[in-house]
C-alpha cells in the first residue's frame, strides 16, 4: 500500500512523491519510505535525516526545516509530529487496527505469558491470531524478533498491517507503563484490556508508584474500549473495576470472589488441575505450568475468549496443550541432573511467585541465581534480594544487564536485604554464576536462574553482549558429570 505526500498528509500543496512506508530509525530506511524527524529524549532525529536521504529515504517529515536537505527529497515541516506520527502510519498503512480484534495486556507481571498464550489460544479455536510483546512478534511459534515490549508507533501500525495482511483477524499486544506514559499505542483501537497485577517496578522511570499506577490505568479508559478483564485478586484491580466508564464490560478473575474462578486445583506434578467456575458454566481447568499464577493467566485470557463468543469447552480443551512462553518457567530436565527452570523474574513479586510454585516440586534444596538491572530503581534491589531470601535455600548473587552500573556495586545493593538466614554467593559473571548454581546441585535439588528468561544478551557500557540463559542452561545440562 502506498499514498502519495499529499495524502498522507492531508496537504494538496506539497509535491507527489508516492510513499509506502515510515520509519524513524534512519539505520533501517526501506525503498519508499519517508523518514520522521523529530526531537527525542536521548537525540534529535533531524540529525540523521541526511544519512536517511543517503540510505533512500523518498521524502522526510520534520518538525522543522532542513536546510542541507533543499533540493534532494522535500522535507515537509509538521505541526505536532512526534505525537500525531502513530495516525499518519495508521492512515498510511490502511488503518490496519480496525481490521483486527485488537486486545491490549497490561500490569507488572504476566503480560508477556497472558498475550502469548491469548494469541496462542485464539488461534486455535479458530481466531486467528498474531501476538506483539517481548519475546518478539508475530503468529505464536513463528515470531520475529522485537527490540521492545511495546515498540514506537509507526512499528506498531507497521506490524499490524502485516498480521492484517497474513490473515489475522485478532493482535494481542503487550502494552508497558512506558508505552501508555509515552503515548505510543494511541491510535491502536483496543477492544478489550487485559490486566495482570501491579506490584513494585520501573520507579527509574515514573515519579513514584501512584504515577506509574496511573499510566497502567490510561488502557482501561481507552475510547471505544468494549472489555476490561481485571485480576480480581489484586487491589488495583478492584480498584479498576469501580472507576471504568458504563459502556465497558467487566469480568474479573480471581481465586475467589470473582467472575472467573478456579476450585480443588492440585499443583503437584506436570501441571495445574482444577475446574473452571465462569458465567458461561463449568469446566476441567488443564494448565501446563503447575503454579498459581500460571493458572490466574490462563483465566485472564479465558475470560477474554469466552466473551467474544468462544465456547468455555473449547477454550478449556485448548489450554490443557497451550504453547510453552520461551524464558517462563521454562524446564531443563535430564536424567540424574536437578532441575533447572530459567525465568524473566525481575521483581520481588515475580521472584516470590515464581519460588513458592517450584518448592513443592523440589525434594532437595531450591537455589536461586539472580541479580539486578543497572540503570534502574535501585530502591528494588534489597526488595529483591529480601524476596529470594524468604523462598530459597540457598543464593548466588550475580549479573542481571548491568548496563553502566559497576557490577559489584549492584550486589552490595542487594545484599542490603539478605538477613543471613541462607547460604549466599557472589559472583558477577553471570555465565560463571550459573555454571557453578547447576554444578553444585544434584537430583531433587531445583535450580532457578531468574531475571532474563528469553534474552539473548547482556547489555554492558552501552552494548549488547551475547548471552542467554536458555542456551548456557542447554548446554550445561547436556555435559556429562
Amino acid at each position: 500500500m502506498s499514498l502519495t505526500l499529499a495524502e498522507l498528509l492531508e496537504a494538496p500543496d506539497v509535491p507527489p512523491v508516492a510513499v509506502q512506508g515510515l520509519t524513524e530509525d534512519s539505520r533501517r530506511v526501506a525503498p519508499g519510505d519517508a523518514f520522521v524527524a523529530f526531537r527525542g529524549a536521548a537525540a534529535d532525529g533531524h540529525d540523521h535525516a541526511a544519512d536517511a536521504v543517503d540510505r533512500g529515504a523518498v521524502a522526510v517529515l520534520a518538525e522543522r526545516a532542513i536546510p542541507e536537505l533543499s533540493g534532494r527529497v522535500p522535507v515537509c515541516v509538521v505541526a505536532d509530529l512526534q505525537r500525531r506520527r502513530g495516525a499518519l502510519a495508521a492512515r498510511l498503512y490502511g488503518h490496519p487496527g480496525v481490521a483486527l480484534h485488537c486486545v491490549g495486556v497490561t500490569g507488572t507481571n504476566g503480560k508477556t505469558s497472558i498475550a502469548h498464550s491469548l494469541a496462542d489460544l485464539a488461534s486455535r479455536c479458530g481466531r486467528p491470531a498474531g501476538y506483539l510483546g517481548t519475546i518478539g512478534w508475530g503468529r505464536v511459534g513463528a515470531l520475529a524478533p522485537a527490540r521492545l515490549t511495546t515498540e514506537d508507533p509507526i512499528t506498531t501500525q507497521r506490524r499490524l498491517a502485516a498480521l492484517r495482511d497474513d490473515g489475522c483477524g485478532w493482535a494481542v499486544l503487550e502494552v508497558s507503563s512506558h508505552a501508555l506514559a509515552q503515548q505510543r499505542v494511541d491510535d491502536v483501537p483496543f477492544r478489550a484490556a487485559l490486566f495482570s497485577n501491579l506490584s513494585r517496578d520501573h520507579l527509574d522511570y515514573h515519579a513514584d508508584a501512584a504515577a506509574y499506577a496511573a499510566a497502567k490505568a490510561r488502557l482501561f479508559h481507552w475510547p471505544g474500549l468494549e472489555l476490561a478483564v481485571l485480576n480480581g485478586d489484586d487491589a488495583f484491580g478492584r480498584e479498576l473495576a469501580g472507576s471504568l466508564a458504563p459502556g465497558v464490560d467487566v469480568i474479573t478473575y480471581g481465586a475467589e470472589a470473582a467472575d472467573v474462578r478456579w476450585q480443588d486445583v492440585d499443583l503437584a506434578g506436570g501441571a495445574a488441575r482444577g475446574r473452571w467456575v465462569t458465567p458461561w458454566g463449568e469446566a476441567p481447568l488443564t494448565v501446563p505450568v503447575p503454579a498459581a499464577f500460571a493458572v490466574a493467566n490462563a483465566a485472564a485470557a479465558l475470560a477474554a475468549l469466552c466473551h467474544a463468543g468462544v465456547a468455555l469447552d473449547k477454550v478449556a480443551a485448548a489450554l490443557a496443550d497451550l504453547a510453552p512462553v520461551p524464558g517462563r518457567m521454562e524446564r531443563f530436565v535430564r536424567p540424574g541432573r536437578p532441575l533447572v527452570v530459567v525465568d524473566f523474574a525481575h521483581t520481588p513479586d515475580a521472584l516470590e511467585k515464581v519460588l513458592t510454585a517450584l518448592r513443592p516440586a523440589t525434594t532437595g534444596r531450591l537455589i536461586c541465581v539472580f541479580g539486578c538491572g543497572g540503570d534502574r530503581d535501585p530502591g528494588k534491589r534489597p526488595l529483591m534480594a529480601a524476596a529470594a531470601e524468604a523462598r530459597a535455600d540457598e543464593l548466588w548473587l550475580t549479573s542481571d544487564n548491568p548496563r553502566s552500573e559497576n557490577p559489584d556495586a549492584i550486589i552490595d545493593d542487594m545484599r542490603a536485604g539478605l538477613s543471613g538466614r541462607v547460604p549466599v554467593r557472589a559472583c558477577a559473571d553471570r555465565r560463571a554464576a550459573v555454571a557453578a548454581a547447576v554444578a553444585s546441585a544434584g537430583p531433587g535439588d531445583t535450580v532457578l536462574v531468574a531475571g532474563k528468561g528469553h534474552e539473548d544478551y547482556q547489555e554492558i557500557r552501552g552494548r549488547r553482549e551475547p548471552f542467554s540463559d536458555r542456551g548456557l542452561v542447554e548446554s550445561l545440562m547436556g555435559e556429562a558429570r
